[in-house]
């Protein structure tokens, strides 16, 4: 065999291996995330009857604090899921007409607990007519929690939150800013990587959230960047999405889209 030969033989055997590799932790990712389904579903629930039954402060408290953690590994294990779907292209949506105003609201709403435990101040602007888009009502408010989620966890205790949303001529921009740690230049270019660690000295977990959020923007048609002036200077995230056609509510529109 050629010197040409065996480089060509070389290289295909490392693909293949690169191939089958990513195959096994797709695999992984998925299989971990649907075992970790069920016990938590059971937690869940008990939480529910403790929460009932429970007469003391102490007991209350208990039963706050387990169903906030609870709330946050179930965004882990959606995420990883989510991550997974997306890497076999089965991430899909259901579109309808949805005014943002109601994601920018409900995302909010599910902060509020992660927002007063840290002591920060959030801080809503929004239009005061509707913002139309043609939007998977579920995955829009998914991008907006992970969003919050990532601001309130890399923002000092009472911290200032800012989520706005308005929109342009052919466009709807929500933004979530905070006065948070920041990030350097070289970590902005890789803050929406799978499983990124732009910040590995802080524990800083998976990467999941923000490289879902894009995932599901991506899907959208829309665009998502982050900006930061620095360690220490917050940080900001904005979603852009296309407007919807104003030409009122048309049913064709509606249905499913997946990732090519």
């Amino acid at each position: 065999m050629s010197a040409e030969g065996l480089a060509m033989e070389v290289e295909s055997a490392a693909e293949r291996q690169l191939l089958h590799e990513r195959r096994r932790h797709e695999a992984f990712v998925s299989t971990l995330a649907h075992e970790l389904r069920q016990p938590l579903s059971a937690l869940t629930h008990a939480v529910e009857i403790v929460s009932l039954v429970s007469g003391s402060p102490a007991a209350s408290r208990a039963a706050e604090i387990i169903q906030r953690q609870t709330r946050q590994m179930t965004r882990l294990i959606e995420d990883l899921i989510d991550a997974a779907r997306w890497a076999k292209g089965k991430l899909a949506l259901q579109l309808q007409r949805v005014d943002v105003r109601h994601a920018v609201t409900d995302a909010a709403r599910d902060a509020t607990a992660a927002v007063a435990a840290r002591g920060h101040d959030l801080v809503v602007s929004i239009a005061s007519k509707p913002l139309w888009v043609d939007a998977d009502p579920e995955r829009l408010r998914q991008v907006l929690s992970n969003l919050l989620d990532n601001a309130v966890k890399y923002t000092e205790p009472r911290g200032r939150i800012h989520l706005t949303a308005a929109r342009a001529k052919t466009t709807v921009t929500v933004r979530v800013s905070d006065t948070g740690r920041g990030l350097e230049p070289q970590a902005l270019a890789h803050v929406f990587d799978l499983f990124s660690q732009v910040r590995p000295d802080e524990g800083a977990g998976l990467g999941l959230g923000l490289s879902v959020a894009r995932q599901i923007v991506t899907l959208h048609r829309g665009r998502i960047e982050a900006r930061s002036e620095g360690h220490g200077q917050g940080s900001e995230f904005i979603v852009t999405l296309p407007r919807a056609r104003l030409a009122g509510i048309d049913r064709a529109d509606a249905g499913e889209r997946k990732c090519p």
